[in-house]
């Protein structure tokens, strides 16, 4: 027998003992865990057809994520969110949704533990005994991470006419508490929900970061909830729209990042919160009350409506004294930088701010960028500055604006970083503002790309135009010629 047949005989008889025996089956459990953890939990359901042992072996996935791609199919959703406007043409869907959950929790709860349970579709009130009956599961399963999304646009074309008419479903926050046991969610995100009775202390016990978004509740209900949360390190109230005046006083309160979005009839907000590190704000100029907040050193400003200017200015003036301890200030800016009214005699109060990023939508060739001057003698201490710059997309004939600014030597900038930098003409001007007046820069960052701020420090990058990108070479000529040679810079 030569070696090429001694090699196919060994093939045939292992491909003849595995015809007889089912090699998946002699894993071991603990490799199966394994493997099963590392997919998605559509790819987990699909390993069932393996064998008669991987049957059931995807019921111990810690992750469960139920959606409309994941249960119903990519082509499904997409139908969906394309065209289902009509409730007859929704209910199908929501039936197979709800019926194909049913059978994952039975399943799912007579496994292990439960890591992460995630629903993300759009269901109401005639849904809430299968919703509340698979919350009650995750949470006998030990859950620690819960996020419930019922928003409209995650699983169907939004139509407004039809969400103001559909009544939601009521969280209950009385099953977060197994009957005996502390609660052992840690963290909870929940969209598009009303709110139950005020929960027990018990309930909430364990909490340490609570989002909530488009959920209707009151100014005594959020009293209740933060009054239970003994523990709670982070709070997103986005789109809250029944909040009017809120506080943050308790004083045992472990708050650290404090997140308020777009709550449209909000007036007032007082903190009382000594371990307060991050502060976010978006929406209408609105009171701030500050009134123990040592250890506040970042704050996020976004100011929208009619108030846009006005935020701007409050931003760049008052808020300073307001939180003279701050050291990071990051102010995004829209439609207000070029006509903005800045007082003659600069505040130097900003003398903690080391580090300043600011946004600017738009930045066109009208601004007499007259604020970078005012910036510079503002914030005397300023170490570190990033310019985030928004030019529209839109290619217009460049009008010839006059741009006289006063010298503003600044000792104390090292580092600029400078996003969605195309080169124009007010660009130029603005760099080569900068490159005259920081005396002691060292790193200077300029990029194509536009960065979009998404909250607690997580930023997304935005890709440029074909267009401009085909004009990167002459850009990074210039700044070779413009950008001295003890600056150390980088063209993104």
């Amino acid at each position: 027998m030569n070696f090429q047949d001694s090699i196919m005989g060994r093939r045939q008889k292992a491909a003849k003992l595995m015809r007889g025996k089912d090699l998946l089956t002699e894993l071991p459990d603990e490799i199966l865990s394994t493997i099963i953890s590392m997919l998605t939990l559509k790819e987990a359901v699909r390993t069932s057809v393996l064998s008669k042992k991987w049957k059931s072996i995807w019921t111990c996935h810690s992750d469960l994520c139920f959606d409309s791609i994941t249960l119903l199919g990519d082509k499904v959703h997409f139908n969906n969110i394309a065209n289902c406007k009509v409730e007859s043409n929704r209910q199908p869907h929501r039936c197979k949704f709800v019926e194909q959950v049913d059978q994952i929790m039975h399943q799912r709860c007579k496994s292990r533990k439960i890591d992460s349970f995630t629903i993300q579709f759009h269901l109401g009130k005639e849904s809430a005994s299968h919703i509340n009956q698979w919350i009650d599961c995750a949470i006998k399963e030990g859950v620690e991470n819960m996020d419930v999304n019922l928003s409209e646009c995650c699983s169907f074309k939004v139509d407004p006419d039809y969400s103001s008419t559909y009544e939601g479903y009521k969280f209950p926050f009385w099953l977060l508490a197994a009957p005996g046991k502390k609660s052992t969610i840690k963290h909870l995100r929940l969209v598009s929900c009303n709110l139950s009775a005020p929960p027990s202390s018990k309930c909430l016990s364990s909490l340490i970061t609570l989002g909530l978004q488009n959920v209707t509740i009151s100014d005594q209900q959020l009293e209740n909830i933060l009054s239970s949360c003994l523990f709670l390190e982070g709070l997103s109230l986005h789109q809250c729209r029944r909040l009017v005046n809120v506080g943050f006083v308790g004083p045992n309160h472990f708050l650290k990042f404090l997140s308020i979005k777009n709550c449209i009839r909000l007036k007032n907000i007082e903190i009382y919160a000594k371990n307060l590190v991050t502060f976010e704000y978006t929406g209408h100029l609105i009171s701030f009350s500050f009134k123990n907040v040592p250890r506040l050193a970042e704050a996020f400003l976004s100011f929208t409506g009619e108030s846009r200017q006005d935020g701007v200015s409050y931003s760049l003036t008052r808020f300073a004294s307001d939180l003279p301890q701050l050291e990071t200030l990051n102010l995004h800016s829209v439609l207000a930088m070029k006509t903005l009214p800045l007082p003659e005699d600069v505040p130097t109060t900003f003398t903690n701010i080391k580090q300043l990023v600011l946004s600017v939508y738009p930045f066109d060739d009208e601004d007499k960028l007259c604020w970078i001057s005012y910036i510079l003698k503002a914030f005397p201490l300023l170490q570190k500055l990033q310019l985030n710059l928004f030019c529209p997309n839109f290619i217009k004939q460049p009008k010839e604006i006059e741009r006289v600014l006063p010298e503003c030597k600044h000792k104390h900038v090292t580092e600029v970083e400078i996003n969605g930098f195309y080169g124009n003409q007010h660009e130029a001007e603005l760099l080569k503002y900068l490159v005259d007046n920081l005396v002691e820069l060292k790193d200077l960052v300029v990029s194509l790309r536009q960065k979009v701020y998404n909250g607690f420090n997580n930023w997304v990058y935005e890709e440029a135009s074909s267009w401009y990108k085909s004009r990167m070479e002459s850009v990074g000529t210039w700044l070779d010629e413009v950008v001295p040679q003890s600056v150390h810079l980088i063209i993104g």
